[in-house]
């Protein structure tokens, strides 16, 4: 209401305004319009004059700098001309006489460039230089007679008139006659100077008054000097003239646009009264829109305070309710009556004490503090957990005037969704595990019971085939194995001990305990047995492991980072240890991660180097006793470490990746070699699980087929039954798209698996090949002769060829052939070869190599 009446009288006094603006007096108006412009005349006059000169000194600053570049330009090329003129004769001698003065009058130029850099102008200097520019130029010209053997007459035949001509001329860029009308007299002198001086020198026979005497000779004509003197001067004056008049219209003209400017700011003035004029009228009629916007904001107001996500309330400075909103009273359950304005704040608080709605035990000391928190006249933010349950963050904030106005908000809700995020940022979201920030928290905490003379273990474990379980039943069926197994290993640990999950299939645990490595070794075993039991998961039996690395503090480190790294060396030791068992820290561990590490980059740089070759090893065919392949071997030759076996870096490069590049390699060369055979024989390459994850597998085989020429039919791959338990529906495509090429596939290691039988219904394989494991145990295990003798059968009833490797012995080769396989591999029959000895298989091949290298 007050601003409304606030409105109300700014409009009646702009009402008023604009009647003592419209006085119809327009002549009076446009009188009172030029006296009050009088006095401003003088000033913008002066102004304008003021900007004219400085437009002027601007100018001639330029200008100096003008006649500076272009007077040191001339001399320049004349210095340059007379250099060359120097070195272009072979009879005249070097003189630097005339360099020196050229020189001078460059440098003269220089200091005039920077003294025309100065504020103010220094005219004094700039004079000074005029007259030492135009003496040095006639003392260049006296100089010729004694620096080149000249006459004196004969030096006032040089062309060096129509130079002193141009440096009098150059003044007139300073757009100023004084520099000019200086050069041009010190110039007239001069020369009269120089002609007076060679008549005396040169002596009265060097006068002559025939002027074709003038022209032949290095006589001195006195006419024609006075002709030249008389048009230096007629220059000198023409142009100072021109300059003056030039500065004088350009007075006249900053004369006129003076008062071209005052008409204009006249008109400007009256310009500038009418829009006063409109703007008044403009003013009301806002005014009136003003008034009604406010009746709306209060509206909006209103609406908005209701509708407040907290609750509201403002009191003046004398503790009394001004208002509050709709939340504020069903916040604290207040009776309308006690929420209209004017009521005191103690008595809204001793209502909230009899319902039974504050913060506290004491009702008096809670009255007390509300009390205090106002009379301290602070702004301040205070959370309180009222007697109903609910938490309620009050932001009290005073007013100037006095009073203050709070705000209430519910944030039960809220505190609750934050300790839930408190709590998921320290622990697993799948298991409800400690994450991998708190594990790190929980040993630095337990670090300090080393004091106490208490040793602590740090234990990293991961599953054993959990990937398997991922791919075959589905992440579902993982995510609920690594809840069972967080289960497990609670049910395995006291509780002083931490369990945290680190993500994947890893987890780790904390032990405090005063008998150590007893308590530890003693846990690890519990975790061990635990964790191999079987699994149901939705109707499916599975049986995973786990592997323990374990570090001890403080012997393996008093850091956090440091005995989780050590701890996972442990683990690591524990896998290459054969899996399902546990291992302690050793500091040998560290340099076999180091020897790891340094293979790793062996193994790219000789990627890079060529330090890769094939070896074949045949496999021959039991009915004809013929070779009908050969299997394609990868060696690493090493110039240091040797030849390196495939079992050391084969799972090194699967495991980094480099498997990719090395295989596609392997395929090509292999098809290159084959290339060089006899067309009946096959080769046989081995592809890893990570070539078909690569995806351009059966883009690779085609450009290998296509680059070396031979038929598909003549290429196997051979896979293992890992393969199939990466992607089954993605690799089954691959295969099927390399059948449909005529490239054979083979199902290779044979029986070591738990789903083979499986796979051998997705996918018509062409050949099975029996794990050599079998034909080893031939001769000590009636177990491995029925499973050799049943793959026989199951390869001759599903029409696959059968495979037997690693036959080493004629009573293993008999048996074999006895149960009826259709190949044999081993070292019984040829060890694998270098492709060089490949020929030797083949006599006839061989003679003809021979031949073309001989």
């Amino acid at each position: 209401m007050q601003l409304l009446a606030k409105l109300s009288k700014a409009k009646r006094a702009a009402a008023q305004e604009m009647e003592r603006e419209s006085v119809p007096a327009s002549a009076p108006q446009e009188n009172r319009s030029s006296s009050a412009q009088d006095p401003e005349t003088p000033r913008e006059t002066t102004q304008s004059s003021g900007r004219l000169k400085q437009s002027l000194v601007d100018h001639d600053a330029r200008g100096e700098k003008s006649i500076a570049l272009a007077q040191a330009g001339i001399c320049f090329f004349v210095l340059t001309l007379h250099l060359m003129a120097q070195y272009s004769s072979s009879w005249q001698t070097f003189n630097l006489w005339v360099p020196c003065i050229l020189t001078g009058l460059i440098l003269s130029s220089v200091f005039r460039y920077m003294a025309a850099r100065a504020k103010p102008l220094p005219e004094t200097q700039l004079e000074i230089l005029n007259v030492t520019d135009i003496a040095i130029f006639l003392s260049l010209i006296w100089s010729y007679q004694f620096a080149y053997d000249h006459t004196a007459s004969g030096i006032l035949k040089a062309p060096s008139m129509t130079l002193l001509f141009v440096l009098v001329a150059l003044r007139a860029l300073r757009f100023h006659p004084s520099p000019i009308i200086t050069s041009g007299t010190i110039a007239f002198v001069g020369w009269g100077l120089l002609t007076g001086m060679a008549a005396i020198k040169s002596g009265p026979d060097s006068i002559t008054h025939e002027y074709s005497q003038y022209l032949t000779s290095v006589d001195i004509l006195i006419g024609a000097e006075v002709e030249k003197m008389v048009a230096l001067l007629a220059l000198t004056l023409f142009l100072a003239l021109a300059m003056h008049k030039a500065r004088a219209l350009l007075s006249k003209a900053a004369d006129a646009s003076d008062y071209a400017e005052a008409l204009d700011s006249a008109k400007r003035n009256l310009d500038a009264a009418e829009k006063a004029k409109d703007g008044a009228e403009l003013a009301l009629t806002a005014l009136d829109k003003q008034e009604h916007v406010l009746k709306e904001q209060n509206t909006r107001f209103n609406v908005a305070l209701d509708n407040m996500s907290q609750g509201l309330c403002m009191f003046d400075a004398d503790k009394n309710l001004l208002v509050c909103n709709d939340l504020y009273i069903e916040m604290y359950d207040l009776d309308p009556a006690l929420a209209a304005p004017g009521t005191s704040f103690r008595k809204i608080l001793e209502h909230r004490i009899e319902s039974g709605v504050f913060a506290g035990d004491d009702p008096e000391s809670y009255i007390q503090e509300r009390l205090e928190a106002v009379d301290e006249g602070e702004a301040s933010t205070k959370i309180q957990d009222i007697s109903n349950g609910r938490v309620i963050a009050i932001a009290h904030k005073p007013m100037a005037g006095g009073g203050w106005v709070a705000t209430h908000q519910d944030i039960t809700e809220l505190q609750r969704i934050e300790a839930q995020v408190t709590h998921l940022a320290h622990h697993d979201a799948l298991t409800g595990l400690p994450n991998r920030t708190t594990l790190r928290m929980r040993i630095e905490e337990a670090l300090s019971c080393i004091a106490r003379g208490e040793d602590v273990a740090v234990m990293c474990l991961d599953l054993d085939r959990f990937k398997a379980v991922n791919d075959t039943l589905g992440h579902p069926a993982g995510d609920e194995l690594l809840k069972t197994v967080a289960k497990r290993l609670r049910s395995c640990v006291s509780e002083a001990d931490t369990i945290a999950r680190l993500g994947g299939d890893e987890f780790a645990i904390i032990q405090v305990a005063g008998e150590q490595p007893q308590d530890a070794t003693a846990l690890a075993q519990r975790v061990c047995d635990v964790v191999k039991r079987p699994f149901n998961l939705d109707g499916h039996q599975v049986v995973v492991g786990t592997s323990v690395g374990i570090a001890m503090a403080p012997g393996d480190g008093e850091d956090a980072d440091l005995l989780i790294k050590n701890a996972d060396m442990a683990l690591y030791g524990a896998k290459s240890d054969g899996r399902g068992a546990f291992s302690f820290f050793e500091p040998e561990m560290d340099a076999r991660v180091k020897k790891r590490r340094d293979l790793e980059l062996d193994l790219r740089k000789g990627l890079e180097l060529g330090q890769f070759e094939l070896h074949y090893q045949p496999l021959q065919r039991v009915e004809t006793r013929e070779i009908s392949g050969f299997e394609a071997l990868l060696r690493w030759r090493h110039p240091e470490r040797g030849l390196v076996s495939p079992a050391d870096f084969i799972p090194l490069s699967e495991e980094i990746g480099l498997i990719v590049p090395l295989g596609e390699w392997v395929i090509r060369q292999a098809c290159a070699d084959a290339s060089q055979w006899p067309d009946h024989v096959k080769v046989a390459v081995n592809v890893s699980p990570v070539q078909f994850k690569s995806g351009n597998l059966v883009s690779l085989v085609m450009s290998a087929l296509a680059g070396s020429g031979i038929e598909p039919n003549r290429l196997e791959v051979e896979i293992t039954e890992s393969v199939l338990l990466l992607d089954s529906e993605s690799t089954l495509s691959t295969l099927h798209q390399l059948r449909s090429l005529g490239v054979r596939i083979a199902m290779d290691d044979f029986g070591t698996g738990y789903s083979s039988l499986s796979y051998l219904r997705s996918f018509p394989f062409d050949k099975i090949k029996i794990d050599g494991s079998f034909i080893k145990d031939l001769d000590n295990s009636e177990d491995a002769a029925a499973i050799v003798r049943a793959v026989a059968g199951l390869g001759a009833s599903l029409g696959m060829t059968t495979t037997a490797e690693c036959v080493e012995t004629e009573e293993q080769m008999n048996k074999v052939v006895a149960e009826g396989y259709g190949e044999i591999q081993g070292y019984f029959f040829s060890p694998p070869r270098p492709a060089s000895e490949v020929a030797d298989f083949f006599p006839d091949i061989k003679e003809q190599s021979l031949k073309a290298t001989g």
